[in-house]
């Protein structure tokens, strides 16, 4: 765009200085001026060639001042001539230059392929490498775990071989127990032979003769201090006690007979029951069947952990009764009264008498005191059942029957 503007430049100022000329050498031609004392003729030649020049010199002056390049043709020339010859020879050397780096990049390149081509070599040996690694690295967790898995079982082996030592040693504490268990049952059971023999010959006189003990009979109860260092003698004491008792009865007194029979093996349960216990133990010595005059007396133990039931003044159980709706009928509701105690009692653990399942007895004058003051009252009473002692596992429990307007 630069170079349109400068020509349309260049060519309307030719044009005007061209018209100049022309007009001043028509002018000059016209008046016949003489320069220099020449002739009119040349004296417009001289105009017209000098209009010339000046529209060249102008040309060539514009052009100057305006472009860079026009300067360095007109001004620069040769120093771009001498500017040319050095970059041309600095070309050729650096040609020479590049033709002999390209021959060392040549060399360079098929030493770096040697070099690649050797890392490629040691890549795969590498890669090899790694893979045995791996390879043997999961041989070594196999192995770990195998032998962790071998420590396991040695150490489960050597737990079971101590569990079983351990086993072995109760076992054999236990076939020495059962062997004493064996002899002392045999010995037993060669004297109730001896008593099988006696029962025997007595079965016939059952039903004719006086019943001395009935089954489940409790024969004597006793309260253990499981403190005393010699339980067994206290258990002995009170089984030589209830034999004595035995003997008294059946009018044998005074005689060292054993006719109460407890087997060993029941003995020595109780006994162990005894010994584990912290607390005191109440013992029952119990009928185990029917037993006449003139034979032994057949019976086994119970034991039962001992502690306190009721306290002394305490109520244990209370009920309405509308006097004037069950007149006429008032001792079968003090009897249901009663019996509803009974079974209060036996559930917080008062032990019952086996044959009657009572926890203990009211005398008839009581009983009959209690329904003659009901029958003298009128509307609705209560009654209260209140212990008159302190009332243990093994009873038995006393009560008063206390009547009380609610």
């Amino acid at each position: 765009m630069f170079g349109l503007v400068l020509i349309a430049i260049l060519g309307i100022m030719g044009g005007a200085i061209a018209y100049i000329g022309d007009k001043i050498g028509t002018k000059v031609g016209k008046k016949k001026l003489s320069l220099f004392g020449l002739r009119p003729k040349y004296t417009s030649i001289i105009v017209a060639v000098t209009t010339g020049i000046l529209i060249t010199a102008s040309t060539l002056t514009i052009l100057t001042i305006v472009s860079y390049d026009v300067r360095t043709a007109l001004f620069g020339m040769e120093k771009i001539r001498g500017e040319l010859t050095a970059l041309s020879s600095e070309v050729t050397q650096k040609n020479r230059q590049l033709e002999d780096n390209q021959l060392l990049l040549q060399a360079k390149e098929q030493e770096y392929n040697h070099l690649v081509s050797q890392i490629n070599a040691v890549t795969n040996q590498l890669s090899h490498a790694r893979t045995e690694l791996v390879n043997a690295l999961e041989e070594h967790d196999q192995t770990m775990a195998a032998l962790t898995k071998v420590q396991v079982d040695l150490a489960k082996a050597n737990t079971d071989i101590a569990a079983l030592e351990t086993t072995k040693g109760k076992l054999d504490t236990r076939i020495a127990e059962l062997t004493r268990v064996r002899d002392t049952l045999k010995s037993d059971a060669d004297r109730l032979s001896k008593t099988t023999a006696q029962l025997n010959s007595g079965i016939k006189y059952l039903r004719a003769e006086t019943v001395l003990y009935r089954a489940n009979e409790v024969l004597a109860t006793a309260v253990i201090d499981t403190s005393v260092e010699q339980v067994q003698n206290e258990l002995l004491r009170v089984i030589s006690e209830t034999n004595r008792k035995v003997l008294q009865k059946i009018g044998k007194q005074g005689t060292e007979a054993e006719v109460l029979w407890i087997s060993q093996a029941d003995f020595q349960n109780a006994t162990k029951a005894l010994q584990k216990s912290d607390s005191s133990m109440v013992v029952r010595i119990v009928a185990h069947e029917n037993t006449v005059w003139n034979e032994a007396v057949i019976a086994y133990l119970e034991v039962y952990p001992n502690k306190q039931i009721f306290a002394k003044g305490e109520t244990i159980a209370k009920t309405t009764i509308n006097v004037q709706e069950n007149r006429g009928s008032i001792e079968p509701v003090v009897l249901q009264f009663l019996q509803q105690v009974n079974r209060i009692a036996v559930e917080k653990g008062v032990l019952a008498d086996p044959l009657q399942g009572t926890v203990g007895s009211i005398s008839g004058t009581e009983l009959f005191n209690v329904v003659n003051q009901l029958e003298k009252k009128g509307g609705i009473v209560q009654l209260r059942a209140v212990a008159l002692a302190d009332t243990s596992v093994a009873g038995p429990l006393e009560i008063k029957i206390v009547i009380e307007h609610p």
